[in-house]
């Protein structure tokens, strides 16, 4: 794909599917079949593409999203360039999936024939229904002894408020000579206008007065119901064996909306993965939807900290690739390309570049409920680990390294124990580590109860900062706010004081971070003589730990959104074991002899709900978790 004029269309796509899948398997025959690669790489040969990190190859897993780049022809003539994103199928890595959607315009959702829509497949489906992204569904493994046809279908239209519309059926089912089979052109028909009949009044009326329906008329019928987020159309593959492959290539080019980047204009992108290259310079990777970046450019970046804050920041862009199949090129980057950019040492995952889209700016997601203690063997290496997190969460920010001030123990967030695992085993490839991770404790944050406001002087009386404490909405972080004139202070004591508030804002009455709170900066004066800026720090400090108290705090546990579908007659029980472990049901619906119970639980009791499940509904239930924020406690 050439890379020295902007793609006339664009489709920045994802793959997505529970673990084991097929998802990579797949990435790598679309990837041979657009010529990027000359044989389809294995998961168990640790050869793909995509999963070219050591541990994702040793451990068969994607870890982090990778980024290729092709171009797909239509069938009826026209080119569609695809940014393909392969992204992590385990739980334990929803947040990288999670980011990858920010930048996709679309997505393949890859479902085993075998196990069927699965926990993951079911958290996949909810956050791209909420995202509005159009997906086609991929059943994958037709040709595995215990593969499903039509059964799967129904258990696919009932995790998903749109409607499927299967466009090939399954073969020699569950057998080597397993492959996709065209349906019958009227039974394509009878189908697409059942699925469609509130929004095709046309293809309807046609079929009911059994005149002969255009088939373009039908593919144009699905592409737009398609790209509404009502239709999802279904394929059938064997992608190891590569059954089934040039269907799903004509249907992506065919289904799924491919946009025209503005190539004139002002520069807008997005900043949508952190890395590092072999000699340690920090890499950004972008989707850059309107004008052009290169070297030596200026560019405005609206970074977003950690606590919720935005700034503007204007850096310099030192060098910028292309992606060109799996491999980058020194070049300008395009509307409509992804690129990598050198240079930038502010810009992080879901910052802008350029011009701010209206309404765009980083998607919130839960932060892990978990947190693991980490110390080094060797204790001397103390600091270079500590070093080593936070390069790693600048790749990664949710996670969250924390110092506890007291104990001096080194904390990170996690979702679960496998992420844990290849947390210790990066520090130690990586950076040369070995670390002790200790097992992980649930995480807690506080809240401010009320409204806490102090002031400190010096003892001179030629440094004074006032704070006042608020409480803010659940779920939009901390956030500093400057109540006064710039020109009261110099630009190190503002610096002093908006640093030091967010040090504090790190230990709360009770140990935990304080989160969901507006500190505003409401007094700042100075006399002479001039005090320093270390005498700022200390004020500040003094004031925010007085406006605390004054406030008070609620120690809040983070919670999780579960998912049961089970037999009807397992729900008395699954509701019996939810209350006495403290959740709350939010929706209950049954059909036919299945019941779904969707709850709210503290997720301290999730593991022990989990391992209920089995026996609660006889071994035909599944469960899925995801975090859903902090609460307090609900229960005594």
């Amino acid at each position: 794909m050439p890379s020295d004029s902007a793609p006339s269309a664009v489709l920045h796509l994802g793959v997505l599917a529970h673990v084991d899948a097929g998802k990579t398997t797949l990435t790598e025959q679309l990837l041979l079949h657009a010529g990027v690669v000359d044989h389809a790489g294995r998961v168990d040969h640790g050869d793909t593409v995509t999963d070219a990190d050591d541990i994702e190859r040793r451990r068969g897993i994607t870890i982090r999203a990778a980024v290729v780049s092709f171009e797909l022809r239509r069938a009826g003539g026209g080119a569609v360039a695809v940014n393909l994103l392969d992204t992590p199928g385990h739980a334990d890595f929803v947040a990288e999936v999670e980011r990858s959607l920010d930048v996709l315009d679309a997505a393949v959702l890859v479902v085993s024939a075998v196990e069927g829509v699965q926990p993951q497949t079911r958290t996949l489906i909810r956050a791209l229904e909420r995202l509005r992204l159009p997906f086609l569904v991929v059943v994958n493994k037709i040709d595995r002894v215990g593969a499903r046809g039509v059964d799967l279908l129904t258990e696919l239209d009932a995790a998903m408020t749109g409607r499927t519309i299967a466009l090939t059926r399954p073969a020699a089912l569950g057998s080597r000579d397993a492959h996709p089979a065209p349906r019958a052109p009227g039974e394509l028909r009878a189908d697409v206008a059942d699925a469609v009949e509130d929004h095709e009044p046309g293809i309807v009326r046609a079929f009911l007065d059994d005149r002969e329906v255009d088939p373009a008329a039908v593919t144009a019928a699905i592409a737009r119901q398609c790209a509404a987020g009502r239709l999802h159309p279904v394929l059938h593959t064997a992608a190891l064996a590569g059954v089934g492959i040039p269907g799903v290539v004509d249907a992506i080019a065919t289904y799924l909306p491919a946009l025209v980047p503005r190539a004139d204009g002002p520069l807008r992108a997005r900043a949508f993965k952190v890395g590092r290259d072999q000699t340690g310079h920090r890499l950004v990777h972008v989707r850059v939807d309107g004008g052009t970046v290169q070297a030596r450019d200026r560019v405005t970046v609206h970074h977003h900290d950690r606590w919720g804050g935005r700034e503007l920041i204007e850096e310099q862009v030192t060098g910028s690739a292309v992606l060109e199949g799996n491999r980058l090129r020194e070049a300008p980057v395009l509307a409509g390309r992804i690129g990598v950019l050198r240079g930038l040492e502010h810009a992080a995952v879901g910052d802008g570049l350029g011009v701010l889209e209206p309404g765009r700016g980083p998607r919130h997601f839960p932060p892990p409920g978990l947190e693991a203690a980490i110390r080094p063997v060797d204790p001397a290496r103390r600091a270079d680990l500590h070093r080593a997190l936070l390069e790693l969460a600048d790749a990664d920010p949710l996670i969250d390294v924390r110092v506890d001030e007291v104990e001096g123990e080194i904390a990170v967030s996690l979702y679960g124990e496998v992420q844990r695992e290849v947390l210790g085993t990066r520090l130690a490839e990586e950076f040369g580590i070995d670390v002790e991770i200790l097992p992980t404790r649930v995480v807690h944050v506080e809240r401010l109860a009320g409204t806490g406001e102090a002031r400190r002087d010096s003892a001179t009386g030629n440094a004074q900062v006032g704070l006042l404490l608020q409480p803010a909405e659940p779920g939009t972080g901390a956030r500093y706010v400057m109540g006064v004139e710039r020109g009261y202070l110099l630009p190190s004591f503002h610096t002093a004081i908006e640093t030091t508030v967010h040090e504090q804002l790190q230990r709360g009455l009770q140990g935990w971070r304080v989160v969901d709170c507006v500190v505003t900066l409401v007094h700042g004066r100075f006399h002479a003589a001039t005090p320093s800026a270390g005498e700022f720090r200390r004020l500040t400090a003094l004031a925010f730990r007085a406006a605390l108290c004054q406030a008070g705090t609620l120690v809040c546990a983070p919670w999780s959104r579960i998912e049961v579908r089970m037999p009807e007659a397992a729900l008395p029980a699954a509701l019996s074991l939810l209350v006495e472990l403290g959740g709350t049901p939010a929706e209950i619906t049954t059909a036919g002899e299945r019941a779904t119970l969707v709850a709210e639980l503290a997720t301290a009791e999730v593991d022990v709900y989990e391992r209920r499940v089995p026996d609660l509904t006889s071994g035909l239930g599944t469960f899925v978790a995801e975090p859903a924020g902090y609460a307090a406690p609900r229960r005594g």
